[in-house]
């Protein structure tokens, strides 16, 4: 009788164990390594804005002719910052909006740690962001050609001067496809099945013209730098807020909740797909243990709990 080969990845319900272990992991983290995390994620997913904003806003004749396409080509560049932070372990606020209320609603982690992570996340992805903007991009004149300054402020206008209810919307739009980019990371097997993964839906909010809050702390300050027609506080009521916030709904009740129902409610009834990650090694603590689950006022979780966050958790968690 003919046997179904192993399948090069991981079912939904395993994905949503590493989902949670992801969460656990990174609730592990103390303020020093999540601080640094944090700034390089920052710095990592505006590198690809960069690159995407160079590409753009040297082709107007393209740009006038054919728009879908111009943006479509230097969208695809755009992944890049996504893939550098999965592959090296960083850390991007919009993503753990979905992962660690994933976990919240499995009571893996506490709001607190929660709470944490998203704040220190937060703050820091923007500091990598501005970092990028003020001395990557503008002082070190990237944008070399009128040409390509003027697209810069176009583009943060753009940004910045639409409806607060059209921002909100494209927040929400953006982190699904993000959250899905994280779940379906997690799915693969290799680094390149896993680049894969992130890349496609990355690039579909981007042609969609979805608003992503860490990366608009590159795009909209480079354009400021060259001169818009708004200043920070409108930058922040028009974009920030509305932007953040559609990117927490996104990622909370657009996609974390429903893989909370379908996937994270109890012992799914896993599909085999020949991966190593439903196996149980003797003597080894099960994964939904109370053991992995943090406790309020946890704050050195000990060298076991560590552990999870060396080579082999992050071949499976990146």
């Amino acid at each position: 009788m003919a046997t179904t080969p192993p399948v090069n990845g991981f079912s939904p319900q395993e994905i949503a164990r590493l989902t949670a272990r992801a969460a656990v992991a990174k609730s592990h983290l103390s303020w020093t390594e999540l601080s640094v995390k944090a700034f390089m994620g920052g710095f990592f997913i505006s590198l690809g804005a960069l690159v995407d904003l160079v590409i753009i806003s040297g082709c107007p004749g393209l740009r006038e002719s054919n728009p879908a396409l111009a943006t479509m080509i230097a969208g695809f560049t755009f992944p890049l910052g996504f893939v550098m932070i999965t592959l090296t372990n960083m850390e991007l606020a919009t993503s753990n909006m979905f992962v660690m209320p994933f976990a919240a609603l499995q009571r893996r982690v506490t709001l607190w740690h929660l709470a944490k992570n998203w704040g220190v996340s937060y703050i820091f992805n923007l500091a990598g962001a501005l970092f990028t903007a003020g001395f990557l991009a503008w002082w070190s004149d990237v944008l070399s050609t009128d040409v390509q300054s003027a697209y810069a402020v176009t583009q943060a206008q753009g940004r910045v001067n639409v409806a607060w209810s059209v921002n909100f919307l494209r927040g929400v739009g953006c982190n699904f496809f993000v959250a899905m980019a994280f779940f379906l990371s997690l799915g693969a097997a290799d680094f390149v099945s896993k680049v894969y993964c992130i890349w496609i839906p990355v690039w579909a909010f981007v042609m969609a013209g979805y608003q992503h809050s860490i990366a608009n702390y590159f795009s909209v300050p480079i354009g400021m730098f060259y001169g818009t027609d708004f200043d920070v506080g409108r930058f922040i009521y028009q974009s920030v807020i509305p932007v953040t916030l559609g990117n927490i709904v996104g990622g909370v009740l657009v996609a974390a909740l429903p893989f909370w129902i379908l996937y994270g409610r109890g012992d799914a009834v896993n599909v085999q797909t020949g991966q190593p990650v439903g196996e149980k090694k003797k003597n080894e603590p099960r994964l939904d243990s109370d053991d992995e689950t943090l406790r309020p006022g946890e704050t050195s979780p000990g060298r076991r709990s560590r552990e999870r966050y060396d080579r082999d958790g992050m071949a499976d968690a990146a």
